[in-house]
């Protein structure tokens, strides 16, 4: 009976869902195509049809240069956060806590839950010719003049391996956890010492992984924008870079040529390592997980150890020196601090700029969140219970903007809202976040509804309970991590979104990040260490609020499936 009433409600279900997803991103990237063949003469942009953008982008050597660098970036990225990133999910797999576990877990997936300017901030203060790294050489002897760390591809390289660090170690520790250890007894009994078992049994069988992870640092690093401008001192130029020049100049056909040619490096991308994912496919453990029988101790498991508790360090050290560099007396930034002030904490609370924007970043993403989350729900039930026939393919299409370059979708949907006439209007930035926001939801709540008890469902209806008040009563509490866990990401991921809003917020909505972003760009001191402390303490609040209502367990076991 729940199953016949849930497939007749199911398009009615997806249709919030398909409004976002239709309505606003693929509408604007068809848009974005259809300027890419406009005119831009004289400094005017017109409608005459051309394909001088086109033209001119693949005849200016200065492009061929840019989508070089790009794609070198995006590869160095990707294997320095793999050389890190597999050993730190090896390491995983061996720790025996509970609570440290979950520990772990949360210092590695702080990067993303932290705002996106506050982390490249505190790679500033370490990174600098006056800060952590280049102080304390100096200090020991090992340097006779501070190391050139940004401004640089360097520093570009080691903040987006620590921003992105987390899309590479989840998904290798997500097969990881699925190994049948049974076959690393049987190697054993065969011969195979520890080095050799890992390099014929573990590693191959967690290539699928390795490849998973790769295509997701591979995709977003392609793209990153905030970065590259903070800590590239306008040195290292990319494509996401030349994009937003090009949207200020108002030569938006150019603009639109370079997030097309983007898309189209993230999208073959994203084919070639789902072809590799492919041939890798029989590898996948299919096995159950059964206990570890191997001895603790011993040199690979020390050394291990070292390497997790290196990368904990790497991952939080950004975030610690904010906080100490939030009370330094110094009106510049430096280190160690020149002695102990409140001072920038009351210029941050004095701030209009950062009020304004703070109110601003607080409605909207509580507004989206509500809409992302509810529209993930529905489509979520669709897709489990509704029996919709090309499921795959739908679900394929909500998740597609995670694919996209958020820059090429900032530049797309600020097209259609100036022909839709409402750029820059808060209800316009609500339904961009949401959409941004959705992909998140629909594939935890989806998750967590796979996991649900049907039967208990079957007996709420059988006991004359109708469908609201058996899934107010039943589903929702079966589902409380996956909703806690999905709003909590929908909300940071809407509060931390720069680098598509930056192209979509006027002067009365513009949101915190931005606000944050525009006063890095003009000044260097520790106003912007004060408010980024508070916004790390507000998102501890707000995990720790979370957690109140997830078990440990629970989380890690959600965690690790994404």
């Amino acid at each position: 009976m729940l199953a016949f009433i849930a497939r007749r409600r199911a398009p009615l279900q997806l249709l919030p869902a398909f409004a976002l997803t239709a309505g606003v991103f693929a509408a604007a990237m068809l848009l974005l195509f259809s300027y890419s063949a406009f005119t831009f003469r004289g400094g005017q942009l017109t409608e005459e049809v051309s394909f001088l953008a086109w033209q001119k982008f693949f005849t200016d050597p200065f492009y061929f240069g840019v989508v070089t660098k790009t794609l070198q970036l995006a590869l160095e990225v990707t294997a320095a956060a793999l050389l890190i990133g597999y050993p730190t999910a090896y390491a995983l797999t061996k720790v025996r806590s509970a609570k440290f576990l979950v520990a772990a877990y949360i210092i590695i997936f702080s990067p993303l839950l932290v705002s996106l300017v506050v982390r490249v901030y505190g790679w500033l203060l370490l990174l600098s010719d006056n800060g952590v790294i280049n102080q304390a050489l100096l200090a020991i002897g090992v340097i006779a003049a501070p190391i050139r760390l940004i401004y640089n591809e360097t520093g570009v390289v080691i903040a987006l391996v620590h921003i992105l660090l987390p899309f590479m170690v989840f998904p290798i520790l997500s097969v990881l956890l699925q190994f049948d250890h049974a076959l690393r007894e049987a190697a054993s009994d065969l011969g195979a010492n520890r080095l050799q078992t890992f390099l014929r049994v573990v590693l191959p069988m967690s290539l699928p992984g390795v490849v998973a992870g790769c295509q997701i640092v591979f995709t977003l690093a392609i793209s990153a924008f905030v970065t590259p401008e903070l800590l590239g001192g306008g040195k290292v130029q990319v494509l996401s870079r030349a994009i937003w020049f090009n949207v200020v100049d108002v030569n938006w056909p150019l603009a639109a040529v370079e997030a097309i040619v983007l898309l189209a490096l993230a999208l073959a991308a994203l084919a070639l390592f789902d072809l590799a994912a492919r041939s890798l496919r029989a590898m996948r453990p299919t096995g159950s997980p059964r206990p570890r029988r191997d001895s603790p101790g011993g040199f690979i498991d020390a050394f291990l150890r070292i390497v997790l508790f290196a990368v904990l360090a790497f991952v939080l050290s950004p975030l610690v020196f904010v906080v100490i560099n939030s009370f330094n007396g110094s009106a510049f930034n430096s280190f160690p601090p020149q002695g102990f002030s409140m001072q920038w904490y009351q210029f941050v609370l004095g701030y209009a700029q950062f009020r304004e924007g703070m109110v601003n970043s607080l409605i909207i993403a509580s507004a989206s969140t509500l809409v992302a989350v509810a529209a993930g729900m529905l489509a979520a039930l669709a897709l489990t219970r509704g029996g919709i026939r090309g499921r795959g393919i739908l679900n394929a299409f909500f998740l597609s903007p995670l694919v996209m370059p958020r820059v090429a979708i900032g530049i797309a949907v600020f097209i259609l809202l100036i022909r839709l006439r409402v750029l820059g209007t808060t209800g316009s930035l609500v339904l961009v976040h949401a959409m941004l926001s959705l992909p998140f939801a629909l594939v935890l709540l989806t998750a967590s509804l796979v996991n649900v008890n049907r039967t208990l469902e079957e007996a709420s209806m059988d006991l004359g309970a109708g469908p609201l008040r058996t899934f107010w009563s039943v589903t929702l509490p079966q589902i409380r991590a996956g909703l806690v866990v999905a709003a909590v990401f929908a909300f940071i991921t809407s509060f931390d979104e720069t680098e598509a809003s930056i192209f979509l917020v006027r002067p009365s909505n513009t949101t915190l990040p931005i606000q944050m972003f525009l006063y890095l760009e003009q000044y260097q001191n520790p106003t912007l260490a004060a408010l980024s402390t508070l916004l790390i303490a507000a998102t501890i609040i707000l995990v720790v609020v979370a957690l109140r209502f997830v078990r440990g367990a629970e989380l890690a076991r959600l965690v690790a499936r994404r």
